[in-house]
């Protein structure tokens, strides 16, 4: 199994030089942050969430946005998360920020199962799990755990 996992800096910085570690390959020692928003589940709230953060020029890098009865769960990868969540704040939206782990894997079926059993065999519960994009034959993945210390090394063994 070799998966690639790489911590983007917050800022997406020049990656650190490549580390084996088992069956991981670790580049730096950063971490991305992520940005939750939690409102309500109705016709134009990620109108609301996207024109806040277009309009003080915030560059979405991948977002998640999930219904569930009356509330919604939105998730935001962006280049200036302090930018973003000063913006989310002034106009009454609610963000938290939190660390992440982003993996870069090969493209293959089962990768993502290989993780996601080393996680869960360690008992640590992840809060969401998607797709950031494709670079060639690998997929990047953005991982959020519950417990982001204990993830992150058992995905780096």
């Amino acid at each position: 199994m070799l998966i690639i996992a790489m911590l983007y800096y917050e800022r997406f910085y020049p990656w650190a030089p490549l580390k084996r570690m088992g069956s991981l390959i670790i580049a730096g020692v950063s971490m991305m942050k992520q940005l939750t928003i939690i409102v309500e589940n109705r016709i134009g709230a990620l109108a609301d969430v996207t024109e806040a953060l277009s309009r003080t020029g915030v560059n979405i890098i991948s977002i998640s946005a999930q219904g569930f009865e009356k509330t919604g769960v939105i998730r935001v990868l962006t280049t200036d998360i302090n930018t973003a969540l000063n913006e989310l704040n002034k106009v009454g939206l609610k963000a938290v920020v939190n660390d992440i782990i982003v993996l870069k894997m090969i493209d293959r079926p089962g990768e993502l199962y290989k993780v996601a059993k080393k996680l869960a065999n360690e008992g640590i519960n992840l809060r969401s799990v998607y797709i950031i994009g494709k670079e060639g034959d690998r997929t990047v993945v953005a991982i959020d755990p519950e417990d982001y210390q204990r993830a992150l090394k058992v995905v780096s063994k």
